[in-house]
């Protein structure tokens, strides 16, 4: 994880289809994961974030749905840092 706090079980990933889940912050829906568009990619899975500021909506390449998971984690995490945001 980068700098900063953690903020353990803020961040959750609930299915919407077959190889689709949503990334959840709080009760929020602040991306996704799916698999690839493009059967000519490398990485079978791809994951992209919604949050003012800190993403566009590119989706980034991931190896697997973990991997997806935890880059996820890690950008939200970094996100909430950098708002000065503090777990209590």
């Amino acid at each position: 994880m980068g700098t900063g706090e953690l903020h353990d079980g803020v961040v959750a990933f609930r299915p919407l289809s077959p190889g689709r889940e949503s990334i959840m912050l709080g009760a929020m829906q602040v991306g996704e994961i799916s698999p690839s568009a493009d059967p000519r990619s490398r990485l079978p899975v791809c994951f992209r974030i919604y949050l003012p500021g800190a993403s566009s909506n590119a989706w980034r390449p991931a190896r697997d749905s973990a991997d997806a998971q935890r880059q996820a984690t890690r950008n939200i995490n970094d996100w909430l840092n950098a708002a000065g945001l503090r777990p209590i």
